[in-house]
C-alpha cells in the first residue's frame, strides 16, 4: 500500500505546533496558509492564517507507519475517520495546495485577472466593495473602478487585495 493523504483534526490555533511535531517524527505534513488582515484595538496587521483552521494534511502509509501516533501529539484531536478507519483524502486535492504553496506554506491563488473582470476588495477599509478592473499598471497593482460614497472612483490597489467577485 502506498502513502495516502489524511486529514488530522487539531485544537484551535495549534496547527503550527502539531505540524512541527509530526515533521520531527518523519511525517510529511501540509498546512496551507493565506494572508489574513486582522484588526484589533485600532491596529491592523497581516498574519498567515490556516486555510482550513483546525486541520492538517498528513501523508501516511498505513501498512508501515503507526497512524495512531499522530493522535497522541499534544494539540492533536485525531485523524478524521469513517467506520473506525482513517478517511483517505483525494491526492489531487491535497497536491493542488502543496504545489501552489511557497516554502512558508502560503497558498498562491492563480486567478488570471484581466481588464473588465469584476473583483472584490479584501481587507482594509474597502473590504467587500465590488468593482471592475479598468487597468493594470504593473504586475503587482490593478486599477479598479468602484462605487464609493455614491460616486464612481478610480482606485489603484495591490494585486493581493483583490479577488475575482462571484
Amino acid at each position: 500500500m502506498a502513502q495516502k493523504w489524511y486529514a488530522l483534526a487539531v485544537q484551535p490555533r495549534k496547527e503550527q505546533y502539531v505540524q512541527s511535531q509530526l515533521a520531527a517524527q518523519g511525517y510529511n505534513v501540509s498546512c496551507p496558509r493565506y494572508r489574513k488582515v486582522v484588526r484589533h484595538a485600532r491596529q491592523t496587521k497581516t498574519v498567515l492564517a490556516p486555510l482550513f483552521p483546525g486541520y492538517l494534511f498528513v501523508e501516511i502509509d498505513l501498512t508501515v507507519q503507526n497512524w495512531r501516533k499522530a493522535n497522541w501529539i499534544p494539540g492533536s484531536i485525531g485523524l478524521v475517520k469513517f467506520d473506525n478507519r482513517p478517511a483517505t483524502l483525494n491526492a489531487g486535492f491535497v497536491n493542488a495546495f502543496i504545489t501552489g504553496n511557497r516554502e512558508d506554506g502560503l497558498v498562491s491563488f492563480k486567478d488570471d485577472l484581466k481588464i473588465g473582470d469584476r473583483v472584490r476588495a479584501v481587507g482594509g477599509p474597502l473590504d467587500n466593495l465590488v468593482g471592475e478592473i479598468v487597468g493594470m499598471p504593473d504586475k503587482d497593482r490593478v486599477k479598479v473602478l468602484m462605487e464609493a460614497l455614491n460616486r464612481k472612483v478610480h482606485l489603484t490597489l495591490p494585486r493581493s487585495d483583490v479577488v475575482v467577485a462571484a
